[in-house]
């Protein structure tokens, strides 16, 4: 009998225990898959692989924090209207913060208004430059025109060695490829402009027309180029895309990229990256987007646990050649983002007056 109630005792134990156990267990898939926060992440299309590297960032970090992320954009860049559509739209369906990266800042305006209104905190990556109305509680990017005027002096260095002169003795034709209209187009457009005055006054800018930051549209805009300016020596896309269809461009005419020609552009994709280490493209303006991706719901986070956020997070950029290029792709060139001025659209250095 004594024997008996003993295994009753112990078999009831082993039921306890089991059933404590399944409940920690259920406990912690529970939490695992409970949803701290919702937020969106709003690029201006899809079409470059930046926008879906940034968002494989965005994702990684948002995972760690068991967060719902919300990704919509417009098919194409030119749809400025498609774009403050969605994001009043998404505002509107109560997410707890919004991260957005305009194509047109000042049409911007009505979806951060929006925002503002319904009580959506607002954030904006891939720039630093404020919009003229409505409330952001922090911008997030690299400074685009000091950037874009590193990669000149780089582009100039190239040049002065192929014609064994001093950088300043450099000289060359550059043809540029603008991206749709705006801010972007302009503050890099006008920082490699500048770079090129700075490091090597004697190359001229042959030409520069719009490609819409799309690889189809830049190898039939250099195509043209090339007939119209048969000696060009070096391509400048505003994105990788751009400077990628301009290397196929100088390929098909048979000239032989970093011998005949250079091409190099903005954005340090991953495909832009396998270029260059084959040769077929000749540096980048690498910029981080998986990183940048991270540090947005880094700081978002940092926002719902109350921590003070400066105005502008300036992220690092680096030019990306052969030579650094695995130093780049394993993140030792990265340093942490610091607290930065706004890049206004003047055509001035970031950090002058207004």
């Amino acid at each position: 009998m004594f024997l008996k109630s003993l295994v009753i005792r112990r078999n009831f134990t082993l039921i306890i225990l089991s059933i404590t156990v399944i409940t920690l267990v259920a406990i912690r898939v529970i939490r695992a898959q409970r949803v701290e926060h919702t937020v969106a992440v709003i690029p201006p299309a899809l079409v470059s692989p930046f926008h879906v590297t940034l968002l494989e960032g965005v994702h990684t970090r948002a995972d760690e924090y068991h967060w719902n992320v919300i990704t919509q954009s417009p098919e194409r860049e030119t749809d400025i209207e498609g774009q403050v559509a969605i994001v009043e739209q998404l505002v509107q369906q109560g997410v707890d913060a919004i991260s957005i990266n305009p194509i047109n800042a000042n049409a911007m305006i009505a979806g951060v208004t929006t925002a503002n209104q319904m009580g959506v905190p607002v954030f904006m990556h891939n720039l630093i430059t404020p919009i003229a109305e409505g409330q952001v509680v922090e911008y997030i990017g690299y400074d685009q025109w000091s950037g874009a005027a590193n990669l000149a002096a780089y582009v100039c260095q190239r040049l002065a060695d192929q014609q064994s002169v001093e950088i300043s003795a450099a000289k060359g034709k550059v043809f540029i490829l603008t991206g749709i209209p705006g801010f972007h187009t302009n503050r890099r457009t006008g920082g490699f402009k500048y770079g090129l005055a700075q490091h090597c006054p004697l190359v001229e800018v042959v030409g520069e027309q719009t490609a819409e930051w799309e690889r189809e549209k830049a190898l039939q805009v250099a195509m043209a180029a090339l007939q119209q300016h048969p000696d060009i020596d070096v391509f400048f896309g505003n994105s990788d895309e751009m400077a990628i269809g301009a290397a196929l461009a100088a390929q098909q005419n048979g000239l032989v990229i970093n011998e005949d020609i250079f091409s190099v552009g903005i954005d340090g994709n991953d495909v832009t990256l396998n270029l260059i280490r084959e040769g077929t493209l000749t540096a980048t303006l690498g910029v981080y987007p998986n990183r940048m991706g991270q540090v947005i719901i880094e700081q978002i986070n940092k926002l719902f646990n109350g921590e003070k956020l400066p105005y502008i997070l300036l992220t690092p950029s680096t030019v990306v050649t052969r030579e650094n290029l695995d130093a780049y792709i394993a993140g030792e060139t990265w340093v942490a983002p610091v607290e930065g001025s706004p890049e206004f659209d003047n055509n001035r250095p970031t950090g002058s007056s207004r």
